[in-house]
This record gives structure tokens, C-alpha cells and sequence, in this order.
């Protein structure tokens, strides 16, 4: 995402107000109505720290599990969904729509996961055209290695900087976040609006 500062000066009556478009480029910017709700300098202030902020907790996360077990952040987000299942086994779809990652990027994640041993998968029974994905002894192990890494830096990086109050306040505004934009971002998400021949 293109966070570069980009503004917009649009004359008052008492003074030049200062907008700011987040995520746009300067030429774009200048194409746009000027109905569009810009940011202001605190808002666009406070969405960067929001964008810097994700971008270090997975940074951070995804250095210390590759340096600790030898896992990238999104096969341990596989490995735990998995472990977490019913017989430590999913259908594709379900693996897709539990993520939040498009068909194409979970196939070819765990395609890249079954080479290195963590995952099997196999056609569903009974059903030609679905995929069941399971956890496999190595992947299991490398999950118990990985997981105390893994808590610890959540807990150091967030949790231990963060009050009762504001654990309430950011919990709260999550789920609104999540609210407002829980639909499919890609059409090839695999979660319910799939048709039965996709491959999952």
C-alpha cells in the first residue's frame, strides 16, 4: 500500500485548509472529486502508526519463528488451524475461508508445506473434487517448537505495553473494523459463494 503524503489545499474563509489523501497517487489525487472525505493531518498521522505498527508485529513475528523453527508466519497460521481442527485435518475450502486467503494463495501455500513434510493432502472421500489438508507428525512437532516463540513475542511486543483499558478500547474497535468489512475481498475467496467444482 502507497502511504506516501499526499495533499490537497483547498481555500476557507479564514484560511487554507490542509487535506490529506492516504493511500493515492499525486495525479490520481488531483482526478478525484472533491466530495472525497481526505484525511487530516491527525487523522493521516494516526493511519500511518496503524500501518507501521502491523508491518513490525509481522516483522517481527515472521523473523523469529524463521530464526527459531525454521517457519514463515503463514505456515505456523497453517499449522495452528490445522492442529485446531477435528482430527487435525480440513477441507481446502474451509482452510481458505478460516484464513482469509484467496484459493490461489492457500493451494500454493500448502503445496509448498506438503515438500517440506508439515502437511499432507489427499481427495475427500466421497467427493472427487474436494481436498482434505492434514497436519503431519513433523508438521506437529515443529508446531510445539514454534508456538512458545510465537506467544512470547505477541505477549512482548503488544500485550505487555497495553493496559486493561486500552485491551477493552482496541478489542472493541477491531471488531468493529471487522464488522464494516466482513465480505470476501477476492472472488476467488473459498469460503460460501465458491461453486462446488472448484477444487477445494
Amino acid at each position: 500500500m502507497n502511504t506516501a503524503s499526499l495533499t490537497r489545499v483547498t481555500e476557507t474563509a479564514d484560511a487554507p485548509k490542509r487535506i490529506i489523501a492516504p493511500t493515492y497517487g499525486r495525479a490520481i489525487v488531483e482526478d478525484m472529486a472533491t466530495e472525497a472525505r481526505w484525511l487530516n493531518d491527525d487523522e493521516q498521522s494516526l493511519w500511518r502508526l496503524i500501518l507501521a505498527g502491523m508491518r513490525t508485529i509481522d516483522r517481527v513475528i515472521d523473523d523469529t519463528l524463521q530464526a527459531g523453527s525454521d517457519l514463515s508466519s503463514s505456515e505456523f497460521s497453517v499449522l495452528v488451524s490445522l492442529s485446531e481442527a477435528e482430527d487435525q485435518a480440513l477441507r481446502l475450502r474451509d482452510l481458505c475461508a478460516g484464513l482469509d486467503w484467496d484459493r490461489s494463495r492457500t493451494s500454493h501455500q500448502i503445496t509448498r508445506m506438503e515438500r517440506r513434510g508439515l502437511v499432507t493432502k489427499r481427495k475427500s472421500e466421497g467427493d472427487a473434487r474436494g481436498v482434505i489438508v492434514s497436519l503431519t507428525d513433523e508438521g506437529m512437532r515443529r508446531l510445539r517448537s514454534a508456538a512458545p516463540e510465537d506467544v512470547e513475542i505477541v505477549r512482548r511486543v503488544v500485550f505487555d505495553h497495553m493496559t486493561p483499558e486500552q485491551h477493552v478500547q482496541l478489542k472493541t474497535f477491531m471488531e468493529q473494523v471487522i464488522a464494516v468489512t466482513n465480505v470476501p475481498a477476492h472472488p476467488e475467496f473459498c469460503g460460501s459463494l465458491l461453486d462446488d467444482d472448484a477444487d477445494c
